[in-house]
């Protein structure tokens, strides 16, 4: 029989990160995020409870593969569910199978996407009031905190750090990608970019809530793949966390196809 322990969340890095397969050092920037932490007596798993914008966290690590694996995930989820949150968590065959999720009453809640394609050529308007803007032309680290906080509310996003504002953050590139800014000068949508010879890769534009209903979204993106067609880029991986299922047909309609596909579960 499986025990879960729980375990202060600065000790947990080393197994975390070997059943993640990076450093510990580079989950270290993540521990003002986690709150609690169990692991497998046996060394079987391990996971971690992560703060996310919204009222659920987000659970890092899982079992390993092998014939223990549901019974592992299952002992290490019970004793997480006795916090009493709300908990989110992705359902990857490799940690956290989705038939142990459905045992304990999870259900599918969103999912994360990796889209491919050409480069957008459909046309979409950008709402009255609204100017779209090269991220390099936006240097005020307040706009750009309120575009990035239009993701607050979509499942599978995590907290916004000073990490996330500065130019060219996490080695994007500020020239190609977008920000939308209201006629008051808030941060109202952004799109982040990264180029690699002649592929563009984006997170999933963000929109204020009040502007989902537009075509700003498309627009955002549109933007962000002229610059960098005009770069000599001609393939897209777009990158969706939390896409809600009408946004997703959307981006269908683009002409993009979905390569991979994880469901994200809440616990309730």
């Amino acid at each position: 029989m499986t025990v879960a322990a729980s375990t202060p969340p600065d000790q947990i890095l080393p197994a975390l990160a070997a059943l993640l397969g990076c450093g510990a050092d580079d989950l270290r920037p993540l521990l003002p995020r986690l709150v609690s932490a169990w692991t497998a007596e046996d060394g079987a798993g391990v996971i971690a409870l992560r703060r996310t914008p919204r009222a659920d966290l987000e659970v890092l690590g899982g079992a390993r593969p092998g014939p223990r694996q549901a019974q592992v995930a299952l002992t290490l989820l019970r004793a997480a569910m006795t916090s009493g949150a709300t908990l989110s968590a992705y359902a990857d065959d490799a940690l956290l199978p989705e038939d142990v999720l459905r045992t304990l009453g999870w259900r599918r809640a969103g999912q994360y996407a990796e889209w491919r394609g050409a480069l957008p050529t459909q046309d979409a308007t950008v709402p009255a009031g609204v100017r779209l803007l090269s991220l390099a032309d936006v240097p005020d680290l307040t706009v750009r905190r309120q575009a990035q906080a239009t993701y607050a509310d979509r499942l599978g996003h995590t907290l916004v750090s000073a990490a996330d504002l500065i130019p060219d953050a996490h080695g994007s590139d500020d020239t190609v990608g977008h920000v939308a800014v209201d006629a008051s000068g808030q941060g109202v949508g952004i799109c982040r970019a990264w180029l690699d010879g002649d592929t563009l890769t984006v997170g999933s534009p963000g929109v204020h809530p009040a502007l989902r209903h537009t075509t700003l979204r498309h627009a955002l993106l549109r933007a962000t793949g002229d610059a960098a067609r005009e770069r000599g880029a001609r393939g897209l991986i777009m990158q969706a966390w939390g896409d809600t299922p009408a946004e997703t047909q959307a981006d269908a309609g683009l002409g993009l196809t979905a390569v991979e596909v994880t469901p994200i579960h809440l616990s309730r």
